[in-house]
């Protein structure tokens, strides 16, 4: 199911498959770019983590997302975070909505729809497809395959974007509102690195 969530103002910056945990991950250059932006309105499209994929209290989540924040060293004034069910992110017991630091959190293994200014269901993608390497290998033959199936599955309007992350396959469609930002954990055959996007813009900002 679909958990909704009023947003806020009509600029988001978003980002996906951070993997924090991971010596393959590029932290140290997405903080450098983060830090500049200093963004009020942020979505994660899940992969926050590389190493935490069990089952947690909203206690335990909460000081995770806390961790992250200081991690990232972010404190926007909404975060969302739309954590993977499948691998690497903490299972929460249902959808969370906290204030953390002043900064008010959303979070939710599955699909978070951004109802404000700007209209966005952000949201992994491994519900589709569940291996992370098979889904690197379908958006990388056909750039953002997976998100265009993903709009017909979820039946979302015309003027709602397509937030999404886990094929490691950065990719933007403005006439079809599908946004993959890419990852920041280069390894392996995935060496395409990803960037922080302005929406409704699509602009790539680091």
């Amino acid at each position: 199911r679909i958990f909704k969530n009023h947003g806020g103002p009509c600029i988001v910056f978003v980002f996906s498959d951070v993997h924090i945990g991971s010596p393959s991950s590029r932290l140290q250059e997405l903080r450098s770019c983060l830090k500049r932006l200093s963004p009020d309105e942020v979505v994660i499209a899940g992969d926050l983590f590389d190493d935490q994929h069990r089952e947690v209290s909203r206690d335990e989540a909460v000081r995770l997302i806390k961790k992250a924040m200081e991690i990232l060293q972010i404190q926007p004034q909404r975060l969302y975070i739309a954590f993977s069910s499948s691998s690497h992110d903490p299972q929460l017991p249902g959808p969370l909505t906290e204030r953390i630091n002043g900064t008010e959190v959303v979070a939710y293994n599955g699909e978070i729809l951004i109802d404000g200014a700007l209209k966005a269901v952000a949201t992994h993608g491994d519900r589709l497809i569940r291996s992370g390497v098979v889904a690197y290998f379908v958006d990388l033959a056909r750039r953002g395959q997976i998100g265009r199936w993903l709009r017909r599955r979820l039946a979302l309007g015309d003027d709602v974007w397509l937030i999404y992350g886990h094929s490691h396959v950065p990719h933007v469609d403005v006439a079809l509102k599908i946004l993959n930002p890419g990852p920041w954990k280069i390894y392996g055959v995935r060496r395409i690195r990803g960037n922080v996007y302005q929406l409704p813009s699509a602009e790539p900002l680091c």
